[in-house]
């Protein structure tokens, strides 16, 4: 679906206008909007032809008005903030963690379940002062100084979706690189040298796009071609045993109790049930 099922409010720029009247009125300026993910699943689609990337519950994105795409899961709840310029520009320059400029951010890993309730917990406090209609231009000053620095600081380790995006590409790359080399002993040190990272970096590409190891993502794709040979009715096959091999897997009993946790079923039992041959 297009749209979360439920969305909380809370729009800081029209309460610095309901206060302007003030002796120290805000000049709320442009806007910028964090969205926080509350449950369910969203999905960033962040360039013509390029992949989505998946947000988690306690994941936020902060950018302008203009927002890219996403899509919601049917269970997504979500808080929408409105937070003037001047506030988070003052909180950025304390942080020193994001310059406005730059494209929309978000924090590449979910914050903690505590974290994310104390955030929630900030939140509804604002929005229910808000609608009492008591808060004074100091009080304001207080709040919103706390959300953006609150926000802040759970998007410490943020990243520029440029850079996602180039991380998408480059795991595209890998992706297809072990695809065109499925049969060899593929090592990560290989691995990283053809991506130009350290083997800790490409760690860490490999725990972001697939939620894996780069060996655990080798093997489970050496498994799957190994299913994918057992099942096809127009490849012939000599033995279970010859295609592990092929696909270098040396120690059999190991790779016929890594093929059951992954299909549920023995390599021998998917030779017996693949399809006759036409």
């Amino acid at each position: 679906m297009s749209r979360p099922a439920s969305v909380q409010h809370l729009d800081l720029c029209r309460l610095a206008a309901e206060i302007a009247s003030d002796e120290a009125p805000l000049n709320a300026g442009e806007q910028y909007e964090a969205l926080v993910l509350v449950s369910g699943r969203a999905f960033l689609r962040t360039g013509e032809g390029e992949a989505e990337i998946e947000l988690e519950p306690g994941q936020i994105l902060l950018g302008t008005s203009a927002v890219p795409e996403l899509r919601y899961s049917s269970d997504s709840e979500l808080w929408s903030v409105l937070v003037p310029e001047s506030i988070l520009r003052e909180a950025c320059s304390e942080c020193g963690w994001l310059q406005l400029a730059e494209c929309v951010r978000f924090n590449r890993s979910p914050c903690s379940r505590d974290e994310l309730d104390h955030l929630i917990t900030l939140l509804r406090l604002v929005a229910s002062e808000g609608a009492s209609g008591a808060v004074r231009a100091q009080l304001f000053m207080h709040y919103a100084h706390a959300i953006a620095n609150k926000l802040l600081f759970t998007l410490q380790r943020n990243q520029p979706t440029s850079q996602i995006c180039g991380q998408v590409r480059l795991f595209e790359r890998l992706e297809r690189h072990i695809e065109a080399r499925i049969k060899q002993d593929i090592s990560v040190e290989q691995l990283a040298q053809f991506a130009g990272l350290s083997q800790r970096s490409l760690y860490q590409v490999f725990k972001d796009q697939a939620r894996m190891s780069p060996r655990s993502y080798i093997r489970r794709k050496k498994l799957e071609h190994v299913y994918a040979t057992l099942m096809d009715p127009a490849v012939r096959v000599a033995s279970v045993t010859a295609v592990a091999l092929d696909y270098g897997f040396t120690h059999l009993g190991r790779f016929a109790e890594l093929y059951k946790s992954s299909f549920g079923v023995l390599p021998s039992e998917s030779l017996k049930a693949r399809p006759p041959g036409k």
